[in-house]
């Protein structure tokens, strides 16, 4: 499951530059098992949602220098027949398997 791996990757991404335990960029390219390339390009998905990332050679680490945090959560949850009937409008097949992604109460 490709997509559970890249959250996994970034929930310890962004646990790592909290702390400010990163390291170098190679090593920790190698602890999240990507490329140098691909570090920076979860990096920049970061700056992209408006976080501060810069990398401190005091602490050899990146960091967030400013007070916005991320957070990152999210779960599975195995349906049951009568919710999947009322979510699909009445329609259930045992005969295809779905999956809902859930926010909040409502679902996406």
């Amino acid at each position: 499951m490709n997509f559970i791996k890249q959250i996994e990757r970034l929930q310890l991404l962004n646990k790592l530059i909290e702390e400010e335990r990163t390291q170098a960029p190679e090593d920790l390219a190698n602890r999240l098992g990507v490329s140098r390339r691909q570090l920076y390009n979860y990096i920049e998905n970061l700056k992209d949602i408006g976080l501060e990332v810069v990398f401190s050679r005091k602490h050899n680490s990146f960091c967030y220098p400013t007070q916005k945090k991320l957070e990152i959560s999210f779960h599975f949850k195995i349906l049951e027949e009568d919710n999947v009937t009322k979510i699909n409008g009445g329609f259930f097949s045992k005969s295809f398997f779905r999956a809902f992604f859930l926010h909040g109460a409502g679902v996406i």
